[in-house]
């Protein structure tokens, strides 16, 4: 299946501020209606532009929401990208995995609206299905550039990193979604802390 089409950035300042307020108010009305109820005349009135001017920037609301996510996709999914923080897992050492989990998990609960979405949306819709994965896929390599790196360092354990990074990835995640998606009232420093610490028994020789 073919990746959606996502419109080029407009060239000019006054046209990325205005395709900006319509990504900001199709966001706000996708998490106020759901996306099947949600309306480009809704996202156009939120967003205090004519109707039309809608369909200068966007060919549909499902054009609009592959925007969306795709621009928060390199926040959410780049484990590992800290500032200070150096690129690979296999140094030995905790404070990084600690970093760059609550990274994610911070930027997973500011887009949690938009991503729940995206999860509903997968299981029906094979267009969503496939960027999901895609995505969920930039995490798994992720992990494993950073499994590699410490199989080349020697301070990682024996293990197989393609089989492992899925596993870890999906942890990550799993807990990420059921945290955000059912609202749990857990203490943040204790899930960061204890996943960063099933993350470093799995992966780091002791």
């Amino acid at each position: 299946m073919q990746d959606t089409e996502l419109p080029p950035l407009p060239k000019s300042l006054k046209a990325q501020r205005t395709r900006q307020r319509i990504l900001e108010a199709a966001r706000a009305v996708f998490a106020e209606r759901g996306f099947a109820k949600a309306t480009a005349e809704e996202i156009s009135t939120r967003a205090g532009v004519g109707y039309g001017t809608f369909y200068l920037y966007f060919t549909d609301k499902r054009q609009a929401l592959h925007t969306i996510l795709r621009e928060i996709d390199d926040k959410l999914y780049q484990l590992g990208q800290v500032e200070g923080i150096p690129n690979r897992m296999g140094l030995g050492a905790l404070a990084p995995i600690k970093v760059t989990i609550s990274g994610f998990f911070d930027s997973f609960k500011n887009y949690v609206d938009v991503l729940k979405i995206c999860h509903e949306l997968s299981a029906t819709d094979p267009d969503f299905k496939n960027q999901h994965d895609k995505v969920r896929a930039r995490l798994v390599n992720k992990i494993k550039e950073h499994l590699l790196k410490g199989l080349e360092l020697g301070n990682t354990r024996n293990i197989d990193p393609e089989i492992a990074s899925i596993a870890l990835a999906g942890l990550i995640e799993t807990i990420a979604v059921d945290w955000f998606f059912n609202n749990h009232p857990w203490d943040r420093e204790k899930v960061i802390n204890t996943v960063a610490k099933l993350y470093y028994s799995a992966v780091i020789k002791a």
